[in-house]
């Protein structure tokens, strides 16, 4: 005999006791333990995919959070931004009637409601932000005209004055119940 023959036969020889150990199971017993195997893989497959996907899930929500959060903050610091503008311009421009100064703070006042509903706005759901930004620019318009309205106001006096000074603070009133209707329903 050869040596790869004799080789042949000294590992066939020690296969053969392994063999008869497996030989000894029924086709049933290996179904079996092969169902059991698949299962096992399955469960814990299935384990693994839901510590994942609650992993991604968790990471979303925080994800979420942190964007409304930084769109909120950004807002507020928009708003006060805009306040210290305001202040600037009414220094800027102190030397204007006492009329147009009563006019301005009024105008003010509604800027900065728009400013602070605006911001609250930052945290909604999208369709009531959808709602809102469509309503607070109708606001917006009605401000420009009273912002426009406001360069008139020095070039009138006495009664006329009073009577326009009036008419101007009820609009300025009826805008200012308009955002906190539209900041009601977010």
């Amino acid at each position: 005999m050869s040596t790869s023959t004799k080789t042949w036969l000294v590992v066939a020889a020690l296969l053969t006791p392994g063999a008869m150990i497996g030989c000894n199971r029924t086709p049933a017993e290996a179904h079996n333990d092969g169902v059991q195997a698949q299962r096992e893989a399955d469960e814990k497959a299935a384990e693994v995919r839901k510590e994942a996907a609650d992993k991604v899930a968790e990471a979303n929500r925080e994800a979420v959070k942190a964007t409304e959060e930084a769109r909120k903050k950004t807002a507020e610091a928009q708003a006060n931004a805009n306040e210290k503008i305001r202040e600037a311009n009414r220094e800027i421009t102190a030397p204007h009637s006492d009329v147009r100064d009563w006019a301005q703070k009024k105008l003010d006042s509604v800027d900065n409601m728009i400013d602070t509903a605006s911001a609250k706005a930052q945290t909604a759901q999208p369709a009531a932000k959808a709602k809102f930004n469509s309503a607070i620019e109708e606001v917006k318009h009605e401000r420009d005209a009273l912002q426009t309205e406001m360069a008139t106001l020095e070039t009138r006096a006495g009664e006329t004055l009073d009577k326009s000074k009036e008419q101007f603070s009820e609009r300025v009133d009826r805008i200012k119940d308009s955002i906190r209707n539209i900041e009601k329903s977010l």
